[in-house]
């Protein structure tokens, strides 16, 4: 027996209504920065005097966001969200002197499941960055991400 074009209709908006409000709770939950944005691992370990702001740049032409700062002779986890990655999952970050006038872009290094990346910044003795180095780590699934 076929449904008749009301009974059609209403189940068609009845759809149609499900998928928007499900839409929209997504949305806003993500919006908002609560919960479920996935991420990836920076551990950034500073080995100079002076603090750093670091800096996920997804374009050449585009600000980058801010991740965090690392303290002098410190080390920091931070959190990047996957939507700051540039195309292929790759990270660039740029490296900027709390305080001071150096700044530094770091290579572009690709991540992605079980793979974190690994900044070593070195600063030399009037604070230039240009010796800091980014590459990417395998972590074995027993250890923490």
């Amino acid at each position: 027996m076929m449904p008749s074009l009301r009974t059609s209709r209403r189940l068609g908006g009845l759809l149609l209504l499900a998928t928007l409000a499900g839409t929209t709770a997504c949305f806003s939950k993500n919006a908002s920065g609560a919960g479920g944005q996935e991420t990836v691992i920076l551990v950034a370990h500073n080995r100079g005097f002076y603090d750093v702001n670091v800096y996920a740049v997804r374009t050449a032409q585009a600000l980058g966001r801010r991740l965090g700062t690392v303290t002098g002779n410190s080390t920091a986890t931070l959190k990047v969200p996957v939507s700051e990655l540039q195309p292929g999952g790759m990270l660039v970050v740029q490296v900027r002197s709390v305080g001071g006038r150096f700044s530094w872009f770091s290579p572009a290094v690709q991540l992605g499941t079980g793979i974190i990346a690994r900044l070593d910044v070195i600063q030399t003795a009037n604070g230039a960055l240009n010796q800091s180095q980014m590459y990417s780590q395998v972590v074995p699934p027993s250890e923490p991400r």
